[in-house]
């Protein structure tokens, strides 16, 4: 398994809301600021999108928006018009909205939007490989994919049929990754991280080693010899493209490691092993120095939580 593919199963994303919206003439809306990840796809027609903090612009058809943890944020036909609260219906998670003007002569403006949650254990991953903000215009290079997933996910959700949660957790991976690809493809939207590494065909074989065998006494010299590089190139070449040093990199993906085998009830003497550490006392420690808390606190938070 290739190490983004190992970092969105991770993240486990899951439904939470889908929402069709339908207007025409004056509306607004305005949307708080929550945890979770919110994206939208203008099926058609145009609207005015604001995002607190940023310049307003318009949303055209087939342009995509996902936001991580979003600021408030407001759509409608134009600055003039008073915006409504958003609220979610609390009792169906998967509805339809019509905002309309009879009167108005208008174009219509139709919206497909949703919003998903990712395991919190893990959301640094998530601010790790994904700016807060993608904006995916319609003439952009992979937009096309983005509209086809989407369409699926209104499917499965809309009219849904047995394996149907299984089939959305599954798009939502799709989409996720669909999302980072074009991050890293886009020059203007460029910045340093997992993807960039991968990007690099040396990088890349010292970050495959690092995931498909976290128990190694990884060095430095032992990853550059990996990615075929002397150690002060790996080690510049590494931390100007995944942000990082490599060995904090490391730190970082075996401690996610055991965040997630601590959740499934590993022993933290399996944990360790599994950690490249020798033993649990000496894991415990860097854990605590890491996670801020020690393993057995996060086991109770886990219990806790189910």
């Amino acid at each position: 398994m290739d190490p983004l593919t190992q970092v969105v199963r991770l993240l486990k994303p899951r439904a939470l809301l889908w929402k069709q919206l339908d207007t025409r003439g004056r509306w607004a809306i305005r949307y708080p600021s929550i945890e979770d990840t919110v994206f939208c796809l203008a099926a058609s027609g145009r609207c005015r999108l604001q995002i607190h903090g940023r310049p307003a612009r318009t949303m055209e058809t087939g342009d995509f928006l996902l936001m991580s943890e979003p600021p408030e944020w407001l759509l409608g036909d134009s600055e003039n018009t008073p915006p409504i609260r958003f609220q979610a219906p609390p009792s169906n998670p998967f509805s339809r909205s019509i905002v309309s003007d009879e009167s108005s002569t208008a174009p219509s403006f139709r919206l497909l939007g949703g919003r998903f949650s990712f395991d919190r254990t893990h959301i640094g991953l998530l601010r790790d490989i994904l700016p807060s903000i993608v904006e995916i215009p319609f003439a952009t290079t992979g937009a096309g994919r983005v509209a086809g997933l989407l369409k699926m996910l209104e499917t499965e959700s809309w009219q849904p049929r047995p394996g149907s949660s299984l089939v959305v957790e599954r798009l939502l991976e799709i989409l996720l990754v669909e999302v980072i690809r074009h991050q890293g493809g886009d020059r203007a939207g460029a910045r340093n991280g997992l993807l960039a590494g991968l990007s690099d065909p040396q990088l890349a074989r010292a970050l495959h080693a690092m995931h498909d065998d976290a128990a190694r006494d990884w060095t430095v010299e032992s990853l550059a010899r990996t990615a075929g590089l002397s150690r002060s190139v790996f080690a510049h070449r590494f931390g100007a493209a995944v942000g990082v040093p490599p060995m904090q990199y490391l730190l970082t993906w075996r401690m996610a490691l055991a965040k997630e085998m601590i959740g499934a009830g590993a022993s933290i003497a399996e944990v360790a092993f599994a950690c490249g550490y020798q033993s649990a006392s000496s894991f415990s420690v860097a854990f605590n120095r890491s996670v801020g808390c020690p393993p057995s606190y996060m086991r109770q938070a886990v219990r806790k939580a189910h």
